[in-house]
């Protein structure tokens, strides 16, 4: 059931790529946890986005 609605989701055909995506995307967000725990300890420098 969550294969089937992933796939109506995306509309990726196959399992493997379903898979794939959603292996890409935890791994992503892991990325994402382990780089919050500097949130708001970095002070950037604001000219550089000028």
């Amino acid at each position: 059931m969550l294969l089937a609605k992933a796939q109506q989701l995306t509309k990726i055909r196959t399992k493997k790529a379903i898979v794939e995506k959603a292996l890409r995307l935890l791994v992503q967000l892991e990325g994402q946890k382990e780089l919050s725990v500097y949130w708001g300890k970095i002070q950037l420098d604001e000219k550089a986005f000028e």
